[in-house]
Order: C-alpha cells, then sequence, then structure tokens
C-alpha cells in the first residue's frame, strides 16, 4: 500500500519565548538556508539571532495562534485537516512533518507504519510549489537521510514542484475567484530568496529557476481567469538583507495609494497553507501599511489549506508522481 507524507518547513511548538528561540536556532542553523558553511550558520543561529529576536517574533505569532481547547500553530492546525481529508477521501494513511520542529519526520515515519504495515512505498509531498534550495532541497536531504539511518519496509518517492500543474492552477483560481471583485489591482507575493541563491538555481534550468517557476504560476492564474497581467503587482516577503529579491511587500505597497490603486487583494501562492508569512506578514502588517498610505480597502486571500480542490489537485499531483 502507499502512503502520503505532507511536509513543511515549520513552525515554534508554542509562541512561548524558549519554544520561538528554539525553532529560530534550529531553522537558520541550517546552511541550505543561509547560503554560509553550516558551523558559522549555526553559531549566527544560536547565539546571536535566535537570542535576540525571539522575544519580537514570539509577539507576532501570539497575533495568530489557532486558540482551540489545544492551542496550536496555525501550519499544523491546516496541515492536520488537509491530511485528514487526504486519507478520508482517498483511502491511504496520511501524515505529515516539518524540516524544522515538531511534528518532526521520524515520528511521521513511525507513525505511517503504525497506520500501515504493509506500506511498500511512501510518496512525500513537500508543499512547496517552487523549488528552492532553503524549501524543496533541504526538506528532501534531510527526509532522505533520515530514512536511509534505518532500515523501513516501504520506499520513497518525491513529489516534484507543482508550479504549472493544471490542477494547482485550477484550484488556486477557484479558492481566489470570490475575493477578486471590486478590486482596482491584484497582488501576488512571494517568499524572497538571496540573489546569489537564485543565480544559482536560474544557472541550472528551469526545474531550479524560482524566479521563471513564479513568474509562471502568475501567468497561468492570469491566464485562467482572464486578468490583464498588468492589473497585477509581484512583491516578495520575509527578506533578510538588502542584497534578495525585491521589490518588498512591507515597505514598497505603502506606495500603491499614491499612485491611485487603492483597493488591492493579496495572493501568495507559494504558500498553499497558512502560516506566519501570510497571517501576519500580509493580513497584519502588509494592511496596516496599505491603509495607513491612503488605502481604502485590503483583501487578503488565504491560502488553500484543506478546501476541497486543494485536496482534489495534491491527489492529481500525486497520480503522476
Amino acid at each position: 500500500m502507499k502512503g502520503i507524507l505532507l511536509i513543511n518547513v515549520g513552525t515554534p511548538a508554542s509562541t512561548e519565548k524558549n519554544d520561538v528561540k528554539e525553532f529560530i536556532g534550529a531553522m537558520l542553523s541550517d546552511p541550505f538556508l543561509t547560503g554560509k558553511p553550516e558551523w558559522w550558520s549555526t553559531f549566527l543561529a544560536k547565539n546571536i539571532i535566535a537570542p535576540s529576536s525571539a522575544s519580537r517574533v514570539s509577539e507576532k505569532y501570539k497575533l495568530i495562534w489557532h486558540n482551540e481547547e489545544t492551542p496550536v500553530s496555525p501550519l499544523v492546525y491546516h496541515m492536520r485537516k488537509l491530511a485528514q481529508k487526504l486519507e478520508e477521501q482517498k483511502g491511504l494513511p496520511v501524515e505529515i512533518a516539518m524540516r524544522y520542529g515538531e511534528p518532526d519526520i521520524t515520528s511521521a515515519f513511525r507513525e505511517l507504519e503504525k497506520k500501515c504495515p504493509l506500506l511498500h512505498e511512501l510518496i512525500v509531498f513537500p508543499l512547496y510549489p517552487h523549488y528552492a534550495q532553503s524549501t524543496t532541497q533541504t526538506s528532501k536531504e534531510m527526509t532522505g537521510n533520515i530514512f536511509y539511518r534505518h532500515p523501513h519496509s516501504f520506499r520513497l518517492k518525491f513529489a516534484e514542484p507543482f508550479y504549472n500543474h493544471p490542477a494547482f492552477i485550477h484550484a488556486l483560481t477557484s479558492h481566489a475567484k470570490p475575493y477578486l471583485e471590486d478590486i482596482d489591482k491584484l497582488v501576488f507575493t512571494y517568499h524572497s530568496l538571496p540573489l546569489p541563491q537564485v543565480e544559482a538555481g536560474w544557472k541550472k534550468g528551469k526545474e531550479y529557476d524560482y524566479v521563471y517557476q513564479l513568474k509562471e504560476t502568475n501567468r497561468l492564474f492570469c491566464e485562467k481567469l482572464d486578468i490583464d497581467p498588468h492589473d497585477t503587482f509581484l512583491f516578495y516577503s520575509s527578506q533578510r538583507g538588502k542584497n534578495w529579491l525585491n521589490p518588498f511587500l512591507n515597505t514598497d505597497i505603502g506606495d500603491l495609494p499614491k499612485l491611485g490603486w487603492k483597493k488591492v487583494a493579496v495572493i501568495a501562492p507559494g504558500f498553499p497553507v497558512d502560516n506566519m508569512e501570510t497571517l501576519y506578514d500580509i493580513d497584519i502588517e502588509a494592511r496596516k501599511i496599505f491603509m495607513e498610505a491612503g488605502g481604502e480597502k485590503l483583501t487578503f486571500i488565504p491560502s488553500l489549506n484543506s478546501n476541497d480542490f486543494w485536496v482534489e489537485a495534491i491527489w492529481k499531483i500525486i497520480e503522476r508522481t
């Protein structure tokens, strides 16, 4: 029998400062993410960046944390719902895992083997539509490293980036369409990357070219909904320096009202599941900047999360894997 592992970047265990500090330290120690040697990344992350930023980031998480009887991050909440729907509708065992933090990949393997002792093939589905070494590559490397530490009854197969898959574009446009009424412009936003990483991917070809892939998603999205590309903007978020892909969402979106575009919708196709980059960076921070600059309406388009279009899209993407 086949199984599915949904994998994402990760999230702190809670909004408490120590948990946030641990998560930041783990994530920014990854040389695939930083582009620096592992020893230097680890030293900088755990001794300087995480301690100095944990309090500020903790406060941001508190604004978006999913409040239930057992509080959980939005990322974990929506991924669990997505896994449950896939499992119920498609009849295969499904688990979730994070590249950094919990639930981890090792425990996900264990749970899948408990659910299905006869598991013979595990399809790893990284929830990243577009290739980047800081998401796709590091998740693949870590999953493979953990897999080969111990014998397993199953083999691994990885789903490839699905930025142009018709099912993904259909899910994205079907979900977004109701939010696109009465707007002047549509804003696409994606996670920024360091320019050296972008250039390295570009040199290897379209299969690794982050900017090409996200622009292709935008093109197909506009084509499907008959949107004039001139009525859209492209911004980048979560940059950690000047030498990153720009224009930056958290500064340049404030220019739009001055240019006469006072009603915008914002979508982040690179994040199929809501997290800090959507719920805070867009719905709180970018909204505040835009409205204070004279904007009249900012429509936040939520991520696909666990909607039915997305469940079907994942299944169709997996079928070709």
